[in-house]
């Protein structure tokens, strides 16, 4: 009752508003000027895909702060560009878990390991492992956004959901400023402090990012350094799921913190830092200038450029647990977390510990397009030398076990982004020597596009092929409770699929199919494995947005099947619906009021396992047929964002409560989230 008089509070008090005045977004404001700093490649037609990934509205930062914002290519130093991540709408939805996928598996907590059940949505296995399970957490270069801006820029973000006990809170900054045209230097702060509404699930992230470029007519500069850590707390996941399925069977009141889990006192820690800087020289000449009454050299027109880049990368990962009160399990004496596992390397407490290091160093040479109407292409080949070096802690002796080893690559990029016609991006990379001799990737994209009903369709294929050479931690590892040490095959990957943008029904349409050979997996019995066959996995999916008037209903679906379910289990069907009413009220404010569901069909969810910090299939238990829906108010002022939203409302409309993520970790309870986010430009 308490969600429907919200909501119908609410609805009247738009009506009430709508019937004094009602202005729809005005889209002419949002800028799509790719270059307002003439920093950026002319002719960047792929930004407005950029802005349809985002969002028809995703920018209302650009305009006035006069800024230019781009990701960075770590290898060649190419400067691909980007937007900022300053929503209008959906706002709300950002700061979820849940928003990373259509459908996402995590633990609860905000900050807490998560993988994707869309299988095409899983990014290639990380040299460090441990990094996969918070892969949507983790800074490195490429995900930057670089900044050139006319105006000293901040923003500030602050969300907080749950009462004091399992308070969940995340705080992110950026501050940035350039002195003078070229140099920028900028500080990013996100911090994330999630207690847990379940027992022994507190979730705490430490990232500080500092970062700054310089940009001239010869000389292109970018350096970031960030310090990371994570420290999550581990309770296994609850030991009776009757307390969320069929809470009235207890026969006992309690809350959320009170349902029994199975450890005590354990937890993961993650440290990541990283240390970058790339610099490059272009060549070229000024264009000499039309009007012979100006003075000066003219514009400088880049030819061709020479890039060197070094990345330094310290991890450090520690799984810990003073649940070490001894129990009798079937006459042997054991520490109560022991009685978990089926294996014990070590006698004491259980302390596992691997530290690892990169450095990387990188020379490309590139030729650029367009400086030539002639010239269509740009064309970059890199040469990379990666000096990896591992600590494990050795269960079999005193000390730590080392291991080192290197790896050289070689490789180019060809590709066309400027023009109407045809766009394209191919990529390739061989290992010449050695881990990785003989691992290469292949892949590519080509997007065209066509007049219908009078704007612009796109249709785009991509594909690539990957001969992948197994991680070291892959074949070797060595922990209290697991060890292993293989010999495992090369991974094969070939991957076809395309994609259609119809903008006037604002429609997309994709689908992939994937051959996959030598896939490696963790198996029911939590132990790594590599199925030698082949398996085949196809995906079709659809974007739909719809809107009369003020009324908006957007959705995702995805369809997924698997070959063999058994070593790579899919949901079938995975369905993001966010249906809403959005106008512009009240002079600037804008809102956003709606509710919104993630959905997938039952399937053998993923298990986790806290001591390897990896996902593993398991099939015990089936996971879905729920919806994890949330009711929401996004508003919009001026360079001001903020929200009011109540997560997982399932349980208060519907008789069942199945609101579980993956085996054993069910999502948060109902609860009330707030948020707010402010630009500052001064």
């Amino acid at each position: 009752m308490l969600i429907i008089s919200l909501l119908a509070a609410l609805l009247c008090t738009m009506t009430a508003f709508s019937q004094a005045r009602i202005i729809l977004p005005d889209s002419s404001q949002i800028t799509t000027d790719p270059d307002s700093l003439d920093r950026l490649p002319r002719g960047s037609s792929h930004w407005g895909h950029l802005m349809h990934d985002h969002g028809a509205e995703a920018d209302s930062l650009q305009q006035p702060a006069g800024m230019t914002i781009w990701r960075i290519d770590a290898r060649t130093g190419n400067r691909l560009p980007a937007v900022s991540d300053t929503l209008l709408h959906n706002f709300q939805h950002t700061t979820l878990p849940d928003s990373y996928s259509v459908a996402m598996g995590f633990l609860g907590p905000l900050g807490s390991p998560a993988i994707s059940k869309i299988f095409f949505d899983r990014e290639e296995t990380e040299t460090f492992l441990f990094n996969n399970a918070y892969s949507h957490y983790l800074k490195d270069p490429e995900k930057l956004n670089f900044v050139n801006t006319r105006i000293p820029y901040s923003r500030l973000g602050y969300y907080r959901a749950g009462p004091q006990q399992s308070r969940e809170e995340h705080f992110d900054a950026r501050l940035t400023s350039n002195f003078g045209k070229s140099l920028n230097i900028g500080l990013d702060v996100d911090l994330i402090n999630a207690r847990g509404f379940y027992a022994e699930q507190s979730v705490k992230h430490n990232n500080f990012s500092l970062f700054g470029n310089y940009l001239s007519d010869r000389l292109e500069a970018h350096a970031m350094m960030h310090l990371g850590s994570i420290t999550h707390f581990e309770n296994g996941g609850i030991t009776d799921e009757q307390f969320i399925t069929d809470p009235e069977a207890v026969e006992q009141r309690f809350t959320s913190l009170d349902i029994p889990v199975r450890f005590r006192d354990t937890w993961n820690t993650l440290k990541n830092n990283r240390y970058f800087l790339a610099g490059r020289y272009n060549l070229g000449y000024h264009k000499l200038p039309q009007d012979s009454l100006h003075k000066g050299p003219g514009a400088f027109v880049p030819v061709a450029s020479i890039a060197l880049s070094s990345q330094y990368i310290q991890q450090h990962r520690r799984f810990l647990s003073y649940d070490t009160a001894y129990v009798n399990v079937d006459g042997v004496q054991m520490q109560q977390i022991d009685r978990f596992y089926a294996h014990r390397y070590y006698e004491g407490a259980v302390d596992d510990s691997i530290r690892y290091t990169s450095l990387k160093n990188c020379v490309s040479l590139s030729l650029r397009e367009g400086f030539k109407e002639w010239v269509k292409f740009g064309l970059s080949a890199f040469l990379e030398y990666d000096l990896r070096h591992y600590s494990i802690r050795d269960t079999l002796g005193q000390g730590y076990a080392s291991h080192r080893e290197s790896a050289v690559t070689l490789g180019g990029v060809l590709n066309k982004q400027q023009g109407e016609n045809l766009l394209f991006n191919l990529r390739a990379d061989l290992g010449v020597l050695g881990v990785n001799l003989g691992e290469f990737r292949a892949m590519g994209n080509v997007e065209t596009g066509f007049e219908l009903a009078g704007k612009r369709t796109t249709l785009t294929a991509e594909a690539y092929i990957k001969n992948l050479k197994p991680k070291y931690l892959q074949e070797n590892y060595s922990s209290k409770y697991f060890r292993w040490n293989h010999d495992l095959g090369d991974i094969r990957r070939v991957y076809l699929g395309g994609k259609l943008y119809i903008p006037f029904t604002h429609t997309t349409v994709s689908a992939g199919v994937e051959n996959l050979q030598n896939y490696i997996y963790y198996g029911t019995d939590k132990m790594i494995a590599q199925e030698g066959g082949n398996i085949q996995v196809l995906t079709a999916r659809i974007d739909q947005q719809l809107r009369l008037g003020i009324f908006h209903w957007d959705n995702e679906v995805v369809y997924q099947t698997s070959s063999n379910e058994e070593v790579i289990p899919l949901p079938t069907l995975s369905i993001y619906s966010n249906m809403f009413l959005k106008a512009k009220i009240v002079n600037e404010l804008t809102l956003q009021l709606g509710v919104d569901a993630h959905y997938h069909t039952k399937y053998y969810a993923p298990g986790y396992e806290p001591a390897l910090l990896q996902f593993y299939n398991q099939r015990e238990r089936e996971i879905g047929d729920y919806p994890i829906a949330t009711l929401y108010a996004n508003m919009h002022l001026k360079q001001t964002r903020f929200f009011l939203m109540f997560y997982n409302v399932g349980p208060k409309v519907l008789k069942k409560n199945e609101s579980f993520s993956l085996p054993g970790y069910p999502v948060n309870p109902f609860v009330f989230k707030l948020g707010l986010s402010v630009n500052l430009h001064n």
